[in-house]
C-alpha cells in the first residue's frame, strides 16, 4: 500500500606518585587492569619513561602502533570492525580552516554515552579519535573546541583512557595547539579539569578558554565575517545548539516538522559517504544517524516490520528530534519507522508538491523507465533546491544499498526461507513505503489516488538509478578548506 501519513606528565619537580582521586581529585597514574586493550601496563610504563628521558615530537612506538591499528578500522557500512561512519558527523568534526589558517576541530564526547559500558567500543572510539587528531595535530596549527554534554571523566572507564592519551600524545600536539575552548562548561567541568592538573603542562593550561556561547567562538575565529560565523555555527551539533538556545532563551532547533532547508542550513552536516565515495553538504544529521545505523546492522530483513513497532518508537522520536545520540541495540524496525516518520513530517516533500502534477501532465507512465530517468535528471539538475536534492539523493542511495544487501542475502536462501519474510526489500517495496516522503500532493483527492502507481514507479526508478552519474549533482569531494 502507498503510505501518506504524517599526559600523564611528571609533576613539577619531576617525581611521580600515586594519589587517590577520590581524596584529592588528582591522579597521576592508573592501573589498567583488564578494562582496556589499547596498551599493556608494560607498554605504558615504557611510554612514560621515554617521555621523561627524550624529546619525542613525532610519537612513541606505542602511539604509532595505535595509529596503525586505527587505520585498519577505516571502512564503511556493515564492514566488520570499521568505525561507525556517523562518528565523523557527531563525535569529532573537522571544520577546515579558521580565518587565521588554523585547523578547527569540534569534539563532543557526549555522543559516547551509549557505549560507556562497553570496553571494546570505548577502545575503538579512542583509536578513532587518535587517528583523526593525528592527521590534524601532527601537521597543522589547530584550535580544539570541547563541547560539554554531561560526561563524567572521573569514571574509571573514561579516566583510564584519558590517562593513556596524556601519556602517549606526542609533544607536537601541545606545540601545535593554539587554543582549547571549553564550551558550556559549568562548575563541575572546571573541577574536573583541575583534577587533571598534574597530567597537563603549563603550556597547555595557558591555552584553555571557557566560553558560554557558540556565538563567542564564531566571533573570535571569524571577526567581522557574518557569513563565515553562520557557517561555523552550523557545524556545531544540534544537541549543542539546543544547549546554547536554552541558555539564551531562544527557540530550540528540532528535526521533525521543520523545512528541510532550515534543518540543512541550521545544523546540517557535511558528510562523506564512504560506501559510495560521495560528499554531501549540509545533510540532516538525524538522517545520517538512522541510515548508517541501519546499514551497519544490514537490517534489510526488518524493513517489513516498520509499521509493526511498539511504544518505544515515541522515545526514539523524542531522542532524534533533539539530536541526542541513538541508544545501542535498538530494534531496527524502530529505525526504519523513525526514518519514514521524519520524511513524512517534512512540510514539503523532498521532490516538491509539483512533481505529482508533472507525472500527469507529462504523461510519465509507470514502467516507462527512460521517461522517468530523463525526468529525474531534469528535476535534480534544474528544478530542486540544492539542499533537498542532496537529501533525496542520499536517502535514495541508502535505499539502493539496502536493496543490494537484501538481494545478496536472498541469493543464499531457499525459496521457503524467503517466503517467511513479511516483506522483501526491493526498490518497488521501498518505494511503496517511502514515496510519500519524496512526493505527494497538496490535497488528497480522487485524482491523486490515480497517480499513486506512477509515483511509486518513479521512486522505484530513483532508488534503482540512485548511484548513476547522470543523477549526481555534486563533485568528487569537499571544497578546498573544508573538512
Amino acid at each position: 500500500m502507498f503510505c501518506w501519513n504524517r599526559r600523564a606528565a611528571a609533576n613539577r619537580d619531576g617525581n611521580r606518585e600515586k594519589v587517590d582521586i577520590r581524596a584529592r581529585n588528582v591522579r597521576q597514574s592508573v592501573c589498567l587492569e583488564s578494562r582496556t586493550r589499547i596498551l599493556t601496563e608494560a607498554e605504558l610504563e615504557k611510554v612514560k619513561w621515554d617521555a621523561q628521558n627524550r624529546e619525542d615530537l613525532d610519537g612513541s612506538e606505542a602511539y604509532l602502533r595505535i595509529i596503525e591499528e586505527a587505520r585498519q578500522c577505516s571502512g564503511h557500512g556493515a564492514s566488520a570492525g570499521s568505525f561507525p561512519e556517523e562518528w565523523d558527523a557527531q563525535l569529532l568534526v573537522d571544520c577546515g580552516m579558521t580565518a587565521d589558517g588554523q585547523r578547527l576541530v569540534l569534539f563532543t564526547p557526549g555522543f559516547l554515552q551509549p557505549i560507556l559500558d562497553d570496553d571494546d567500543e570505548l577502545d575503538r572510539a579512542f583509536r578513532f579519535i587518535l587517528l583523526n587528531m593525528h592527521n590534524i595535530a601532527m601537521q597543522n596549527k589547530f584550535i580544539f573546541v570541547y563541547c560539554c554534554l554531561g560526561m563524567d571523566w572521573s569514571t574509571p572507564m573514561l579516566g583510564e583512557r584519558l590517562q593513556i592519551a596524556f601519556d602517549i600524545l606526542p609533544k607536537k600536539y601541545t606545540k601545535n595547539l593554539k587554543r582549547f575552548y571549553i564550551l558550556h562548561g559549568n562548575s563541575s567541568t572546571r573541577l574536573t579539569m583541575w583534577s587533571f592538573y598534574a597530567w597537563l603542562t603549563p603550556q597547555f593550561w595557558e591555552k584553555i578558554q571557557y566560553v558560554n556561547s557558540i556565538e563567542k567562538i564564531c566571533e573570535d575565529l571569524f571577526p567581522d565575517d557574518d557569513a563565515a560565523q553562520a557557517e561555523l555555527h552550523r557545524r556545531f551539533p544540534q544537541v549543542i545548539q539546543r544547549q546554547d538556545a536554552q541558555q539564551r532563551g531562544s527557540d530550540l532547533p528540532v528535526n521533525f516538522g521543520a523545512p528541510v532547508r532550515a534543518i540543512c542550513n541550521t545544523f546540517g552536516v557535511d558528510y562523506m559517504d564512504k560506501t559510495t565515495g560521495r560528499w554531501y553538504p549540509k545533510l540532516p544529521p538525524a538522517v545520517i544517524f538512522l541510515c548508517e545505523a541501519l546499514e551497519r546492522q544490514a537490517a534489510d530483513e526488518e524493513f517489513g516490520r516498520l509499521f509493526d513497532v511498539d511504544a518505544k518508537i515515541f522515545d526514539l522520536l523524542n531522542l532524534v528530534d533533539a539530536g541526542n545520540p541513538l541508544p545501542r541495540d535498538l530494534d531496527p524496525a524502530l529505525l526504519w519507522c523513525c526514518l519514514k516518520a521524519w520524511m513524512d513530517c517534512l512540510p514539503t516533500p523532498l521532490l516538491s508538491f509539483e512533481v505529482m502534477s508533472r507525472l500527469e501532465t507529462d504523461q510519465i507512465q509507470p514502467g516507462d523507465i527512460k521517461r522517468q530517468r530523463d525526468f529525474l535528471v531534469e528535476l535534480f539538475h534544474e528544478k530542486l533546491p540544492t539542499e533537498a536534492a542532496y537529501v533525496a539523493l542520499y536517502i535514495a542511495s541508502f535505499l539502493h544499498t539496502m536493496c543490494n544487501i537484501a538481494q545478496d542475502r536472498q541469493g543464499g536462501k531457499s525459496e521457503a526461507a524467503r517466503s517467511e519474510l513479511p516483506v522483501l526489500l526491493t526498490p518497488a517495496t521501498a518505494a511503496k513505503a517511502f514515496a510519500s516522503g519524496f512526493l505527494r500532493p497538496r490535497a488528497f483527492t480522487d485524482e491523486f489516488l490515480k497517480a499513486i502507481p506512477a509515483a511509486e514507479s518513479l521512486i522505484a526508478t530513483l532508488i534503482e538509478s540512485a548511484e548513476e552519474k547522470e543523477l549526481w549533482i555534486g563533485g568528487g569531494g569537499p571544497p578546498l578548506g573544508k573538512a
